[in-house]
């Protein structure tokens, strides 16, 4: 899957979002 880093810098999701990425 793509990292999540990159959809953060993207797209300004929310700490709960990147944290469940994390944990996928």
């Amino acid at each position: 899957m793509i990292m999540p880093a990159i959809s953060y810098k993207r797209h300004r999701f929310p700490p709960q979002i990147i944290a469940h990425a994390v944990w996928l």
